[in-house]
């Protein structure tokens, strides 16, 4: 990150002076710009450094008040000698300076430079300055508890005719040219030369009001996330509710299908497993959604921060009744009031910011994890409902099968039953021949005929001798 160097002189009202020696010597109470307690430091013209500690503030606050109030007499003597008039409130007679840094000299005040090396740079670059506007130095300090590290310069702001030397150069080629004396003083620490806001005619932003709009950035980010979460929400819960449906449905499916099948079966044990599956499904969807409604909301937490501010601003104020004129409110201590606010503000609403963010993650994670598991969901129940098909088609198969056995079983034993008497039958035929046979053997006209038989076999076999 570049590091920039920035010059800006300023002439002020005659009274406003006395109000920037006590903020500049912190010879005052606490203000808002003060956010640390980090020293301050009053560095001399010829370089003596000094801090600013609660012995030292009062006496060279009274110091150069004095000082102040002793240039304000010549330069008003000078003025009356030319004008024939005294000044007026509004003719400054000292001028105020400011040496400002980017926040990159958090990380290289220390690192690439120390802090003597920034003093002696102001040093030399705030008298190179002086001598610029024909003029000297009063005094330079250096304050470190503010948001950045800085210097505050003061000039002697008149010439021998009592003019102001601030006014009389206040154009945008003299001023340039303090931002190279700039430049020439500090890049040797690396820095980068900067451009006035005189020249930019950039608005100067109090630290109250940088605070201001980076708590409203803050704000306006945290509301942004929480619109955004709060559309992610109603889409996911849109979507548990419909998968919560389907899964419903698909249970109440298996359990139809289910009571088709005997209670011992495989198939209705495989399907109550599916059945309780879906059931323990069903139930972690219900669960989600109900969670998901009951996620604290953004409004609720800002109107809580309310009143712990107005709790903040109670505690740090007071009621007094002066003796003479009207009651009035003061603040007790406006720093640490500020410190307290800023703290419950900023502090929370960041953490708010990523709990939302973290929670936009999970329900993003969430999203997809139902995704993947309505796809693992369906595939599973695909599968088992083919299988259940395959099953039923196996059952149905196996049941013809049964039948063409049994219809083969019966027709075998009707055939087996037929064979058996058919062979009864030629049985009893062949005995019964068999008994006839023997009962012919043994009656008279078998024995007439066997007789006659075996006179013809001799006849023929005598006339067959003969004939020989």
């Amino acid at each position: 990150m570049k590091n920039f160097i920035n010059v800006r002189v300023q002439s002020y009202n005659y009274k406003k002076q006395y109000d920037l020696l006590r903020h500049n010597f912190r010879h005052k109470k606490d203000s808002l710009s003060q956010i640390n307690e980090k020293s301050n430091f009053i560095i001399s013209p010829d370089g003596r450094v000094v801090k600013l500690d609660n012995t030292i503030k009062k006496k060279i606050y009274n110091l150069l008040s004095k000082d102040y109030q002793s240039d304000r007499l010549k330069h008003n003597e000078l003025y009356k000698t030319k004008h024939k008039r005294n000044l007026r409130d509004f003719q400054s007679t000292w001028t105020e300076g400011i040496l400002t840094f980017s926040e990159a000299i958090h990380q290289d005040l220390g690192n690439k430079y120390t802090p003597e090396d920034l003093i002696k740079a102001a040093i030399n670059c705030t008298n190179d300055i002086a001598k610029k506007y024909g003029t000297k130095l009063n005094y330079l300090t250096l304050h470190m508890d503010e948001t950045t590290p800085h210097f505050h310069f003061s000039l002697k702001n008149f010439d021998n005719n009592g003019l102001s030397l601030w006014k009389k150069n206040q154009n945008k080629e003299f001023l340039s040219q303090l931002q190279d004396i700039a430049f020439e003083h500090f890049k040797v620490l690396g820095m980068d030369r900067g451009v006035s806001k005189d020249i930019t005619n950039k608005r100067y932003e109090t630290i109250q009001k940088y605070h201001i709009r980076k708590e409203m950035e803050l704000r306006d980010k945290t509301l942004n996330t929480q619109e955004h979460y709060d559309k992610v929400q109603k889409e996911v819960e849109k979507s548990l509710k419909a998968l919560y449906a389907e899964v419903n449905l698909q249970k109440n499916e298996v359990k139809d299908l289910r009571s088709n099948y005997d209670r011992t079966s495989q198939e209705y044990k495989d399907l109550t497993i599916v059945f309780k599956q879906l059931q323990v499904e069903e139930k972690t969807l219900r669960e989600k959604v109900r969670e998901l409604k009951e996620i604290d909301n953004l409004d609720n937490y800002l109107n809580d921060l309310k009143k712990d501010i107005s709790k903040i601003i109670k505690s740090n104020v007071e009621k007094v009744d002066p003796l003479i004129g009207n009651s009035r409110i003061e603040v007790k201590n406006i720093n640490k009031m500020y410190s307290e606010l800023v703290s419950k503000i900023s502090e929370p609403l960041n953490s708010k910011v990523k709990e939302v963010e973290e929670k936009d993650k999970a329900i993003k994670d969430l999203k997809s994890k139902l995704q993947n598991k309505e796809e693992v969901l369906e595939k599973v129940m695909t599968e088992k409902y083919q299988a259940i098909q395959e099953n039923k088609k196996l059952n149905q198969e196996n049941l013809s099968k049964t039948n063409e056995i049994t219809k083969l079983k019966e027709n075998y034993t009707l055939e087996i039953n037929r064979l058996q008497n058919h062979f009864k039958q030629q049985i009893a035929l062949r005995v019964k021949r068999l008994n006839l046979i023997n009962r012919l053997k043994n009656s008279n006209i078998a024995k007439k005929i066997i007789a006659r038989l075996s006179k013809r076999n001799q006849n023929l076999d005598y006339k067959s001798r003969i004939d020989r």
